[in-house]
């Protein structure tokens, strides 16, 4: 085996013990949420781009349109996301996150900045700096990733 793949794998294998690790803690505002995976995917993937039309959502999701349609319409039944037409064009739907849906991406998000945060407190100051450089290629190498499968949504 070449040395980046052995590289590679100790790092999967590094990735998949934290996130094990990290696991059992995981706090009651992920376990009290009662959604679905899809529907989940689909309130984040709002949140993130809010007022993303929903053939952005559904791209950015890879499902149809019609499925994205139904976990949308069960969001709004929730009171999770709502619809609105485009300002420029009517024949644009826009869909995001009302303030109870926004609210509950936000508690999820910050329970992962709590857990990270816990975490790195633990390293040196030299151990954070090599953290720091590694997610900044990571970032890099995801930016990149996204470009050439979607150079449309590149931001420039």
């Amino acid at each position: 085996m070449d040395d980046r793949v052995e590289v590679i794998q100790r790092i999967l294998t590094c990735s998949g013990s934290l996130f094990q690790n990290l696991n059992p803690t995981r706090n009651q505002a992920w376990l009290n949420v009662d959604l679905t995976m899809p529907q989940l995917k689909t309130l984040m993937c709002t949140a993130q781009r809010e007022g993303a039309t929903s053939g952005q959502i559904a791209r950015g999701l890879g499902i149809g349109l019609s499925t994205l349609t139904g976990i949308v319409d069960r969001l709004a039944e929730q009171n999770l996301v709502t619809r609105r037409e485009d300002l420029e064009d009517r024949r644009i739907t826009r869909v995001l996150p009302t303030p109870r849906g926004r609210q509950l991406v936000d508690d999820l998000l910050e329970y992962r900045k709590e857990v990270i945060s816990t975490l790195l407190s633990r390293l040196d100051a030299d151990q954070l700096r090599c953290v720091d450089t590694a997610f900044s290629y990571l970032v890099d190498a995801a930016n990149d990733m996204t470009n050439e499968r979607h150079p449309e949504e590149a931001l420039v």
